[in-house]
C-alpha cells in the first residue's frame, strides 16, 4: 500500500471501535499476527495527565544508556508517525505502509478501532527493530484499553483526575479503578506524587490484591532549587536533577520517571545515574508548555482537562511575564467551562478559535463562556497574530492552549510540524 492507502485503511476504522467488555478483540488481532507483544518487554503507563512526559523522561534515559527503546504514544502532534518511535525516530513511512499491509492481510473481520490497528503496527515494528524495552502509553483508561494485553516489567500510574467520564466513570475513584487495571500480579508498580488520597487508596488496594510491589514517588524527599520557564532543578532523594520542561507537574513527572528507572535498574537494565540525569535534562515533548519564541515569550500547550489547564494556569502565574494573551480552542467532550474558569484567572484577553477538530467548541460559544475577561472569536492565524502583537506591545506573553488537536493544527498551519 502507498502512504495514502495506508492512512485510508487505518482511518476507515472507527475512532473508538465498537465498545468492548474484555480484551478478546485485541488478543484475536495479535494472535493472527503471531503475538508480537509476547516477545517484547514493556513499561506500561496509565493516567489522566503526565503519561507522555513521564514516558519521554524514561525513554530518553534508556536511550542514553544504550538500550534499544520503543515508544508508543497518542495522539500524534507533529505527524501520525510520531506515535510510533524507536530510539527517538519516527517509524519510516515505508515501514508503516509495509506493516499496515501485513495487518490488513491478517486482521479478522472485526470492528477494530484506529487505535487497535495502530497499536498492532507498532508492536510489529518494535519486534522488527528488536527493541529491548518498549514504553507503552495507554490510550483511554487502562483495564479495557487495547494496550492492556501486555505483561509489563513495570506498571506506572501518573496523575489521575476527572476525564473521559462517559467511558470511565463520574468519580476519581471509578476512574482510578480503570487506570489501576494495568497493575499485574507480582509486577512492580510506580505511583506518581500529588495524587488525591482516594486515588492512592485505589492503587494501593489493587497492588495489595495482586501482590504487586508498590513504589510511591511521593515518599522520597524532594527539594526544589529552581523553577522558571526554562524548566527546573531539584534534589530528589539525595541526587540532583534538572529538567527542561516548566511547571511543578513536570517535576512530579520526573520524580515518577526516576522511580521507574530505578526499578528497571533493579530488574537488570544498566541505566546509570548519569543516564537518568541526562534523560531528564533532554526529555522534551511538543505542546507541553513548549517555548516557541522568546521575544515575545510565546508558548504552546495541549492541556485540555481541568487538571491540565490548572497546571498551565499555575505555571503561567509562576513563570510567564504578564499580561498574558491566549489563543484558546477547546473540544466539547471536555469540561470546557472548567478550563475557561482556570484560564480566566491568568489571561488578560482570549482569542477563541475552532475548526481544528470535528468536535471543537464553536469559537463564538467559547468566547461567550469567558465572563471575567474580554474574549472574541477569530480565525487561528489571525488570533495568533493578535496575541503575539499584544504580548510584544505590552512586554507580556502569548499562549496557544486548550487542546492537543489545536496544538497539532497550529504547528501544521504555521509550518512548524517538521521540528
Amino acid at each position: 500500500m502507498t502512504y495514502a492507502q495506508t492512512m485510508e485503511y487505518i482511518n476507515h476504522f472507527g475512532h473508538t471501535g465498537a465498545p468492548v467488555t474484555d480484551l478478546s478483540r485485541m488478543e484475536t488481532l495479535l494472535e493472527a499476527l503471531g503475538n508480537p507483544h509476547r516477545q517484547l518487554k514493556f513499561v506500561h503507563i496509565a493516567g489522566t495527565n503526565g503519561k507522555g512526559s513521564t514516558l519521554t523522561y524514561c525513554a530518553e534515559a534508556a536511550m542514553t544508556a544504550g538500550i534499544q527503546t520503543g515508544m508508543f504514544t497518542s495522539p500524534y502532534i507533529l505527524c501520525y508517525e510520531d506515535r510510533i518511535r524507536v530510539d527517538g525516530e519516527n517509524i519510516p513511512r515505508d515501514a508503516l505502509c509495509r506493516l499496515g499491509e501485513q495487518v490488513r492481510k491478517h486482521a479478522p473481520e472485526l470492528p477494530f478501532s484506529q487505535f487497535e490497528i495502530t497499536l498492532a503496527i507498532a508492536l510489529l515494528y518494535f519486534l522488527e527493530r528488536r527493541c529491548e524495552l518498549v514504553f507503552l502509553e495507554v490510550g483511554i483508561g487502562g483495564l479495557l484499553d487495547a494496550t492492556n494485553v501486555v505483561d509489563p516489567l513495570v506498571s506506572v500510574i501518573t496523575s489521575i483526575s476527572l476525564d473521559h467520564t462517559a467511558l470511565l466513570g463520574d468519580t476519581v475513584e471509578q476512574i482510578a479503578r480503570q487506570k489501576a487495571g494495568i497493575i499485574k500480579p507480582h509486577r512492580p508498580v510506580v505511583l506518581a506524587p500529588a495524587n488525591l488520597p482516594e486515588v492512592c487508596s485505589v492503587v494501593r488496594n489493587r497492588a495489595a490484591v495482586v501482590d504487586a510491589p508498590l513504589q510511591e514517588a511521593e515518599q522520597i524527599p524532594l527539594e526544589i532549587r529552581r523553577q522558571d520557564i526554562a524548566g527546573a532543578s531539584f534534589v530528589y532523594g539525595d541526587r540532583p536533577y534538572e529538567i527542561s520542561m516548566p511547571g511543578l507537574h513536570q517535576i512530579h513527572n520526573a520524580m515518577t520517571a526516576v522511580c521507574v528507572l530505578h526499578v528497571l535498574e533493579q530488574l537488570g537494565y544498566h541505566i546509570s545515574e548519569e543516564a537518568i540525569q541526562q534523560g531528564l535534562l533532554h526529555g522534551k515533548v511538543p505542546a507541553r508548555i513548549q517555548v516557541l519564541c522568546r521575544e515575545p515569550l510565546t508558548l504552546l500547550d495541549g492541556g485540555h482537562n481541568p487538571d491540565g489547564t490548572e497546571a498551565l494556569r499555575d505555571t503561567l502565574n509562576a513563570c510567564a511575564p504578564k499580561p498574558i494573551y491566549g489563543v484558546v480552542g477547546l473540544i466539547d467532550t471536555k469540561d470546557y467551562q472548567h478550563a475557561v474558569a482556570n484560564l480566566e484567572q491568568v489571561l488578560e484577553q482570549a482569542f477563541c478559535v475552532d475548526g481544528f477538530a470535528p468536535n471543537s467548541v464553536p469559537a463564538e460559544t467559547l468566547a461567550e463562556a469567558f465572563t471575567r475577561i474580554s474574549a472574541m472569536p477569530l480565525p487561528l492565524k489571525a488570533a495568533y497574530a493578535k496575541a503575539v502583537q499584544l504580548a510584544k506591545a505590552h512586554g507580556g506573553t502569548a499562549v496557544i492552549c486548550g487542546s492537543l488537536y489545536l496544538a497539532s493544527r497550529f504547528l501544521a498551519e504555521m509550518g512548524m510540524n517538521k521540528m
